[in-house]
């Protein structure tokens, strides 16, 4: 009987995985990309790294840089990266860094729009930013991808 039971849980889990597959295929959601500038010294940082970093708990050196983070202002770059990156969806982004910035423990990364996320990291070695992995620009190196 658990047996039964074990294989209709693992069968509904692909199937829930699988709809929500093609549910982001026919919506047309799109990857995003960690980026940072091709001169900074790091290979590769791990989601728990980037989470701390953009929720202003952590300051991570990449060689001479310390590395700063940078927001999307596209709604739905910044649903798909902190939802993958943290759990967390666009209202509870703003509720914590509501109670952050209230009690004085910290100020979220600055917010700049799509189109200008790529130049920050390039002008600005050692910002760390996230684009539509269609859109990733020359110059910058990518670390990691999701969903």
């Amino acid at each position: 009987m658990r047996a039964g039971f074990g294989l209709l849980l693992s069968a509904s889990l692909l199937w829930a995985n699988a709809a929500l597959a093609a549910s982001a295929a026919t919506t047309g959601e799109e990857r995003v990309a960690v980026i940072v500038s091709a001169s900074v010294a790091i290979n590769q940082l791990s989601a728990a790294d980037v989470r701390e970093l953009f929720l202003g708990r952590k300051q991570i050196q990449a060689g001479e840089h310390t590395l700063l983070a940078v927001d999307n202002a596209d709604k739905q770059a910044r649903d798909i990266f902190y939802t993958g990156v943290a759990g967390m969806n666009g209202n509870r982004v703003r509720a914590y860094w509501a109670r952050v910035v209230f009690s004085a423990q910290g100020r979220p990364p600055p917010e700049l729009p799509a189109s200008e996320v790529g130049r920050r990291v390039i002008e600005r070695p050692g910002t760390l930013g996230y684009v539509a992995a269609s859109s990733v620009p020359p110059g910058t190196r990518v670390l990691f991808t999701f969903p």
